[in-house]
């Protein structure tokens, strides 16, 4: 389409065109960086219009071509929250991928992308900023997302230093918490059991019992609804294996203080987190059902 009258808006909104000539950047480029949310823009009548000074920022910061440095934390984040809430999946994996060829690490991206995405989102719900629909829409993108980076976690050779049960609290329906920790886990070369959301006391305790080598526990807690559910488990484990590490954490969890109230041994906000604890000493090595 040729650059004109037709590619501003009446507001001073510019098209992509517009946009592409006045950066100096080839159209596609100026479209690539509205898909992946690096630019904001707003779409009417099946076009894109992007506002002049959301421009002049992305070019100061740079961008391809133009010797960009690295993925800045923040701005990462607000991308990925953009096109999670719009349920793009081919975007939201653009910044992803972005993120990883610039050199940052898959557990970067959970913990200091991804997790914080989805922990602003959740926010914006509580807060009356969105609507449950769209922050079930966006977890459902993130879990495609963490699903794809999944390999990427996985260490060469047969980890070590025992066996690692990982959950929900019972009713606790958040599975990304879980999986996230067991992908951040399994990157410290730790075996994992990753038994999923909304797991049953007695699940918990079969998936100990039968672990073999059982190093610790970990309870995650997204929904505080489920605390007393996630303390009976707790107990439960103590009971059954009192010389285990018992772990709690989740998004329902923001301190240590919070954990221990559960009858937890201690509190990991992540899986690195956990990795770091278990490697400073903490958990049992045992032997036979369930290490005792």
């Amino acid at each position: 389409m040729a650059t004109g009258e037709r590619d501003t808006a009446g507001d001073g909104l510019l098209g992509l065109d517009a946009a592409a000539q006045q950066a100096g950047l080839h159209y596609m480029t100026v479209y690539r960086h509205v898909r992946t949310g690096r630019l904001p823009a707003v779409q009417r009548r099946g076009r894109w219009w992007i506002e002049p000074a959301d421009l002049d920022r992305l070019t100061a910061r740079g961008g391809p071509g133009r010797g960009g440095g690295p993925l800045r934390w923040a701005d990462g984040r607000r991308r990925l929250v953009d096109r999670l809430l719009a349920a793009d999946f081919g975007g939201t994996w653009t910044v992803v991928e972005q993120a990883l060829a610039s050199g940052t690490s898959p557990a970067d991206v959970h913990v200091r992308l991804l997790g914080p995405a989805m922990t602003e989102i959740g926010r914006r719900w509580a807060a009356g900023e969105t609507t449950v629909e769209g922050e079930h829409r966006a977890t459902a993108v993130a879990v495609r997302v963490v699903g794809r980076l999944a390999p990427r976690f996985s260490r060469r050779g047969t980890p070590g230093g025992g066996t690692v049960v990982l959950g929900g609290a019972p009713g606790d329906p958040h599975l990304l918490p879980v999986t996230m920790a067991a992908d951040l886990l399994r990157s410290r070369h730790v075996r994992v059991l990753d038994l999923g959301a909304d797991v049953p006391e007695a699940a918990f305790l079969e998936a100990a019992a039968a672990a073999g080598d059982l190093r610790a526990v970990g309870v995650s807690l997204s929904d505080a609804g489920r605390a007393r559910a996630a303390a009976s488990v707790l107990r439960a484990l103590r009971r059954a294996h009192p010389g285990v590490t018992l772990l709690a954490g989740g998004p329902a969890l923001c301190d240590r203080g919070a954990a221990l109230a559960l009858g937890a041994g201690d509190w990991a906000p992540d899986g690195l987190a956990a990795a770091d604890l278990l490697a400073a000493g903490g958990g049992h090595h045992g032997s036979g059902q369930g290490g005792r």
